[in-house]
């Protein structure tokens, strides 16, 4: 084996080899979720409510589309330091790290509505925001792996992958329902939601209702300031939310349980640098990195500005935010039910991610086909293609973690799960660049999304399936079935099983 290093996040074996598992451990994971809830909401603030945004504070379409980039770009850039950290300060500190820094990011925009100061200190928040998603992104299954026995890790990866879908899900219903659309009144005096909101923004920098008309002064916006009020105290919730959670984890969160919850939790992990020479190394991995990586990386972008997308197709802010809502509630219920089933029906992962990820390339090439003229539209039809691939794709990826887990035992969930979310940031920040080229377009965006998910879907059938760590587990009871209790028996069996998948 690989050099090895004490590890905080895991927990020694006892001397009698009893394994235990903690009532607390729902408890930590609640609050872990809670966490990552509360960035991925603060992450999706403005693209539920872009045609307001562009209204009140003068922004492009290409504008708010990169407050979600830099915080996938400070994700990119800061995810490996922050794996070594984990490493050296356990889960405890670095949770409460990522947190103060979205509690500290949330309150900077607070600080203004004027529109320049607004629109740094946005950039700012996202940039601190993207920073504290790291360990919340990439720690699901170090979280389920350290405090959860084998019959419920694929299960307790799902929960705080549900977390995480509901942060999303909720900011579209949160922030539509919240602040509502540009309400225009015409020459006519017929009263509407405004559908020229490119012309308006480009007015938004006054501050009266009276003033806000468009070039020719036939139409006028006549509930800017109430929009404008509704952004802040939308705002400030995120702020109090985020302050909340930090002061919730301060108060308690223990790094890891006294005693481990299985066999693989026990074992110490390969030291930092290893990890990453070893990961690189491993085909298997990447293979699968890219498999979910592309689709995933993708989607989440393109779920961003949704409000965009839709908007031609003639979809108010309240419909997508509710469209929102139901991808990824529907995503969060799949990824438990089959998170479950994985944890029942263990080394059959693969099989679901190919099973999901197929359906989901069919109901994204309906949605696709639809949004571009080529079959006839159906707002009804559209919201059952949605919200089938969202279920599918967002369902899978608490499955890739594990499937990632056991491809790069002994090397840190978290290491492994920084990689495969290094990767979907790449891709994530590739699609938001492009909407920075004048006048791209919108209808470029759903096909990308559907030949992304073609090819993940293709990639899934060429990487070896290989159970490490669930071989470990299943390997040592075995042992200790037949032989009395022996720590070094047991380590000998562990050492010379992970030599096995070497030769």
């Amino acid at each position: 084996m690989n050099k090895e290093m004490d590890d905080p996040t895991a927990s020694p074996l006892p001397a009698d080899g009893q394994l235990q598992v903690y009532t607390r451990r729902w408890y930590v994971l609640t609050m872990f979720g809670m966490v990552n809830f509360t960035q991925n909401l603060v992450w999706n603030t403005w693209g539920p409510i872009t045609q307001s945004a562009k209204a009140v504070f003068g922004w492009s379409d290409s504008q708010i589309g990169q407050f979600a980039n830099m915080g996938n770009i400070a994700y990119l850039v800061t995810v490996f330091p922050v794996c070594y950290l984990i490493g050296k300060l356990g889960l405890r500190f670095s949770i409460l790290g990522c947190t103060l820094l979205i509690f500290i990011g949330t309150g900077l925009r607070c600080i203004t509505y004027e529109k320049e100061a607004a629109t740094w200190l946005s950039y700012v928040c996202s940039v601190l925001n993207g920073i504290g998603g790291t360990v919340p992104f990439a720690g699901p299954s170090l979280v389920a792996s350290t405090w959860f026995p084998l019959s419920e890790r694929a299960t307790a990866t799902a929960v705080s992958s549900v977390f995480m879908y509901m942060g999303v899900g909720l900011s579209f219903i949160i922030g539509s329902e919240w602040v509502p659309p540009p309400l225009e009144v015409n020459s006519t005096g017929d009263v509407g939601f405004t559908a020229d909101i490119e012309s308006i923004s480009r007015l938004s920098s006054s501050n009266s209702d009276s003033a806000m008309y468009t070039s020719n002064h036939s139409v006028k916006v006549i509930n800017m300031d109430s929009m404008r009020t509704d952004i802040m105290n939308l705002l400030y919730s995120e702020c109090g939310l985020a302050g909340l959670i930090f002061l919730l984890c301060l108060l308690y969160l223990p790094a890891k349980p006294p005693t481990p919850p299985s066999t693989s939790a026990s074992v110490q992990r390969t030291n930092y640098k290893e990890s990453l020479g070893s990961v690189a190394r491993n085909k298997s991995l990447i293979l699968l990195g890219l498999a979910n990586a592309i689709p995933n990386g993708v989607f989440g972008s393109w779920q961003a500005v949704l409000d965009v997308l839709l908007d031609p197709v003639g979809m108010n802010q309240s419909e997508v935010g509710w469209l929102g809502f139901y991808m990824t509630a529907a995503g969060g219920v799949s990824g438990l039910l089959i998170g479950r089933f994985s944890d029942i029906f263990l080394r059959h992962t693969k099989f679901f991610l190919i099973l999901m990820n197929g359906g989901a390339v069919l109901g994204y090439v309906w949605f696709s086909l639809m949004s571009s003229g080529i079959i006839p539209i159906s707002k009804v039809e559209i919201y059952i293609s949605a919200i089938i691939g969202g279920m599918l794709i967002n369902g899978s990826f608490p499955l890739v973690y594990e499937m990632g887990s056991e491809l790069a035992f002994p090397v840190s969930e978290a290491v492994v799960g920084g990689l495969l979310t290094c990767f979907m940031e790449i891709f994530a920040i590739l699609f938001l660049l492009v909407l920075l080229i004048p006048d791209i377009g919108t209808s470029w965006m759903n096909w990308s999304l559907s030949g992304s998910l073609l090819l993940g879907f293709v990639l899934l059938f060429l990487f070896p399936a290989r159970y490490k760590r669930t071989d470990i587990n299943n390997v040592v009871v075995h042992v200790n079935a037949e032989d009395k209790y022996d720590d070094s028996v047991n380590r000998n069996t562990i050492t010379g099983h992970l030599a096995s998948y070497d030769e």
